[in-house]
């Protein structure tokens, strides 16, 4: 049989083949209408999300200025000169959209800097306005502001002092103007990589414990191992208990490798508690693990539980601030970023390891993922015993 095949004369090249067997492989897709509406409906989402979320500049950062510069009054050849400097820098920041003016004493500014309130407190000096007119008459004059700032977010940094140095040059011009620039959570300056971990964190634990988990369970149908499970005194509570602590002890691992290798051999700041992070990564997690176990449900094959992971965690990744600060989005966007899990898992990874926050900060966003958690739990339940049912 062996050298019957292998004498078999092999057929020249076929246009005609390649097309029927392209024409085969089109009309199974169709018949998959669930595959084919997930393969038009995703890129089309995630293309429209990304363009509203990241198709403008950072804005609307909100700061607070402390200006204690009463102005500066004089008489130049018979002409009284008024200046208010001061004010001007407060007027051109309130017009500037990058950011989002209050008006406070600085040590207000300070403590909403630390507890997430604002992103800068600036304290514009009491002679500002003289420093100002005295360096239009060529004198050497320098002018210091005190400018305290949050570190964790580059392009929100960068913006404020844009901001900032854009309202000085309308006021000062060319003159230089010193910043006496202190960071916040303890004067630390983030590398990008310290910046970076914790979204990456949060990223990780969206899409591919989605991935591993979707692909896991819809297997268990696939493989014909479920229905032979229904035979068996398991209960479905019992059999989506099991999948979850497997699940979850994977994420677990996922974390300790991200970790291990951003602590051990980058040297990535971790501000906060260890145990405390672990504990909002495992509930994170968690909450995306029940996530899964429901949505496989609805999966007929492993190519669309695989394509409903990158349905989630793209938008996610663009909703959650991890590449836009989420208040620099239209309002509307803003909205339906704090209904996406992801945002309030950066908010506690960021919070833990770049900001040294506790649970006494970040209680209200352990309690949303909580309530999240829950929520997947009760659909993943009652899901599974429709699937028994039938």
């Amino acid at each position: 049989m062996r050298d019957a095949v292998s004498k078999t004369p092999r057929a020249h090249f076929s246009i005609e083949r390649v097309i029927a067997v392209t024409w085969r492989v089109l009309k199974q897709i169709s018949r998959d209408r669930r595959t084919l509406g997930m393969m038009i409906m995703m890129p089309a989402i995630i293309m429209l999300i990304f363009g509203f979320a990241l198709g403008g500049e950072v804005k609307n950062i909100p700061i607070l200025i402390d200006n204690q510069d009463t102005g500066f009054s004089t008489t130049l050849d018979s002409i009284s000169v008024n200046l208010y400097a001061g004010q001007q820098i407060v007027s051109f920041l309130q017009y500037d959209s990058r950011v989002r003016v209050e008006v406070g004493s600085y040590s207000l500014g300070v403590s909403g800097v630390d507890d997430g309130t604002y992103s800068a407190s600036i304290l514009i000096p009491p002679n500002f306005s003289q420093s100002v007119f005295l360096g239009s008459e060529g004198q050497n004059v320098s002018y210091s502001f005190l400018l305290y700032i949050d570190g964790t977010k580059p392009p929100i940094e960068t913006s404020i002092l844009v901001a900032l140095q854009s309202a000085l040059q309308g006021v000062a011009g060319s003159r230089s103007v010193n910043l006496d620039k202190q960071y916040a959570f303890g004067g630390t300056k983030f590398s990008g990589l310290d910046v970076s971990v914790p979204s990456v964190m949060a990223f990780v634990l969206t899409f591919l414990v989605l991935l591993i988990s979707l692909v896991i369970v819809s297997r268990e149908t696939t493989s014909g191992t479920l229905p032979r499970l229904y035979t068996t005194p398991l209960s479905a509570i019992e059999r989506l208990l099991g999948y979850s602590i497997a699940l979850l002890l994977l994420s677990l691992i996922m974390v300790g490798v991200i970790l291990g290798i951003g602590i051990g051999v980058f040297g990535v700041i971790v501000r906060g508690s260890l145990i405390l992070l672990f504990s909002g990564a495992v509930l994170y997690a968690l909450a995306h693990v029940f996530l899964a176990v429901f949505l496989a449900n609805f999966a007929k094959n492993e190519l669309q539980a695989v394509q409903m992971a990158p349905l989630i965690a793209l938008p996610s990744m663009a909703l959650s601030g991890m590449l836009v600060p989420v208040n620099s989005f239209p309002d509307w966007i803003q909205i339906m970023a704090k209904l996406v899990p992801m945002y309030y898992g950066n908010r506690i990874f960021e919070g833990i390891m770049l900001r040294g926050y506790g649970l006494s900060e970040l209680w209200l966003e352990f309690i949303i993922i909580g309530v999240v958690a829950f929520i997947f739990l009760v659909l993943a339940v009652t899901t599974v015993r429709d699937r028994m049912a039938d």
